[in-house]
């Protein structure tokens, strides 16, 4: 006779190999507490711990009921800010008012999303007490940074950091005047966007020790580099990796070569830059500044050059013996596109005007994570590039008329796209996406305008795609809150967690609105819900017991709603 198999007595590499397929919090929720057994092995797969894209109740249970007992076990926590804001004040307790090292005495990383800077710049002073928390982790910090911000962040944990990183979609950081020449020796590697290039040797000063440095600078006006090359900059011995990024301002031979100076023990270098300094992409100068222990460089240099001069017919000086190159041509903004081959930065951003002229094959990009393509005309441009990244997680295309239905040419569908790693597609425009999210297995966030989900829509492969993959949807300036697209959505994305509608008025009464979207998911997985527009005073004064009233949510229903700076949100 054959008895039905339990779950709980398959092997722990079966058990295991099913948890791969889960979130953290699902299999918490599901899994934990059942046996002895799967707690240990529960506890061995969950060291790295992320409760994003989860219902409200999975995250309580989680808080209140799992952490306690596993806290000693998590290297890795990611912690949203966005949280604390809607959470109760029990859960926020533990997460954001107790000391984290409390909870979770022996993490190594931290990462934080979606700050406030004027929050974080408080929530830093708790991260204290950690035995062997190294690495700190911040992305989408937004707001204003206060020029004390970065100093407080090296120097937190009792300064036992020793790896800091800003992502480029954070704010831009100032250092303030009063350092006095204080510095963070603890600092080995540092990741950061600043607001100004005169900043540099302040920076300097800031992490003498650091090996590893990638800086971030989207300042446009070129007022204030006049005072980098004249000032002191400390040398940074220890240096052996630095990337520049710096895309807006036009800079020169020489600064580059003030930079280099400070670093002599530099073996790999990435530049990301503008200029019109001829002298940065002739080989015979650009060997003279660069450091004797240098062993590997990453260039991608948009060259402008004068309409007046005859550079446009000197492609081939571009060419390089030490260091190979391609050089793509961009006639509309008088410019060549000049990078090295192989190409190992993480990030690439585009014009769509070259796509037919980049070298064949794929793995001279295979490094690059994040990418983004603007000025598009058509969709043929878009695969004609995206075929050269096969490693991408996130991508965005920008149409250079944002009113035009882009589609796809019969003569592109034979080109050979695989993106098995894309995880996000952020769209500026009305794009055909078939033919992209049909190579794409792994999509799960989607970021779309509101006429560009309509075509989505009206296709039945594209909403085939779309039905189980799509856990996260954000959809930009929604028109019409009177639009049937709401019900069609509630049927189409059958996975959602998180739907987030921006109104193009955000002056706009969203009372039916909010009703009509929980409506519509009732009896469907629980979603979060973010909306942008007008909630009525008197609803304001006790939104909960509103949604109560006028959904099918009850009392003792485990969600959380608040309304704030014209945004509602629900957890539910």
């Amino acid at each position: 006779m054959c008895y039905p198999a339990s779950f709980e007595l398959f092997p722990d590499e079966i058990i295991l190999c099913v948890c791969q397929y889960l979130r953290e919090a699902d299999v918490l929720y599901s899994l934990y507490n059942l046996n002895s057994r799967l707690n240990t092995t529960i506890t061995g797969y969950c060291r790295h711990l992320n409760l994003m894209a989860v219902s409200y109740k999975q995250f309580e249970y989680a808080v209140f009921h799992v952490l306690p007992q596993i806290g000693s076990i998590v290297r890795t926590f990611v912690l949203n800010g966005n949280w604390e804001t809607i959470i109760n004040n029990e859960l926020s307790s533990v997460l954001f008012v107790s000391h984290l090292s409390l909870l979770f005495p022996n993490l190594q990383r931290l990462i934080v999303k979606w700050f406030t800077s004027e929050r974080f710049l408080s929530f830093v002073d708790t991260l204290q007490g950690f035995s062997q928390l190294m690495e700190l982790d911040i992305r989408f910090l937004r707001g204003n940074a206060a020029g004390l911000l970065l100093q407080k962040v090296l120097s937190a944990n009792n300064s036992q950091l020793s790896i800091v990183s800003f992502d480029q979609d954070s704010v831009d950081l100032d250092i303030s005047d009063e350092i006095n020449m204080i510095s963070y020796p603890n600092i080995q590697e540092l990741a950061i966007n600043l607001t100004f290039s005169k900043l540099i040797p302040c920076l300097f000063v800031l992490v003498p020790n650091v090996r590893r440095l990638h800086l971030n600078i989207d300042e446009l006006s070129n007022d204030s580099k006049s005072k980098l090359v004249d000032g002191n900059l400390s040398s940074l011995v220890y240096l052996t990796i630095f990337q520049l990024r710096s895309i807006n301002l036009f800079w020169t031979f020489d600064e580059v070569a003030y930079l280099l100076k400070a670093m002599p023990s530099l073996q790999r270098l990435g530049l990301d830059m503008r200029t019109d300094d001829k002298r940065l992409v002739t080989e015979k100068d650009i060997m003279t500044i660069l450091p004797a222990s240098l062993s590997k460089i990453d260039l991608f240099i948009r060259y402008y050059f004068s309409k007046s001069k005859s550079d446009i017919n000197e492609e081939h000086m571009f060419s390089s013996t030490h260091i190979p190159v391609a050089c793509l041509l961009d006639e509309p903004r008088h410019r060549f596109l000049i990078h090295s081959i192989p190409y190992d930065l993480n990030s690439a951003i585009l014009t769509a005007s070259i796509s037919r002229q980049m070298l064949s094959g794929w793995k001279y990009m295979k490094q690059i994570k994040d990418l983004y393509i603007y000025d598009i005309t058509s969709t043929a441009e878009i695969l004609l590039i995206l075929q050269h990244f096969r490693r991408l997680r996130t991508f965005t295309i920008d149409a250079k008329d944002k009113s035009e239905k882009l589609i796809v040419p019969k003569e592109s569908q034979s080109i050979d796209l695989k993106l098995p790693f894309l995880k996000q597609i952020e769209t500026s425009g009305i794009f055909e996406l078939f033919s992209l999210l049909n190579v794409a297995p792994n999509v799960d966030y989607l970021i779309v305008y509101f006429d560009c989900l309509k075509i989505l829509l009206d296709d039945e492969l594209t909403c085939h795609l779309l039905q189980t993959r799509i856990i996260r949807l954000n959809i930009m300036d929604w028109i019409d809150i009177e639009s049937e697209l709401l019900q069609r959505i509630s049927q189409v994305f059958c996975s959602l967690r998180h739907l987030v509608i921006t109104l193009k008025d955000a002056t706009v009464s969203i009372d039916e609105f909010v009703l009509k979207i929980i409506s519509l998911w009732k009896g469907k997985t629980r979603i979060s819900i973010d909306v942008t527009g007008v909630l009525s005073e008197e609803i304001c004064k006790n939104l909960r017991q509103w949604i109560i009233d006028h959904s099918h949510i009850k009392t003792e229903d485990s969600f959380t709603v608040e309304y704030n700076e014209n945004w509602f949100d629900l957890w539910f």
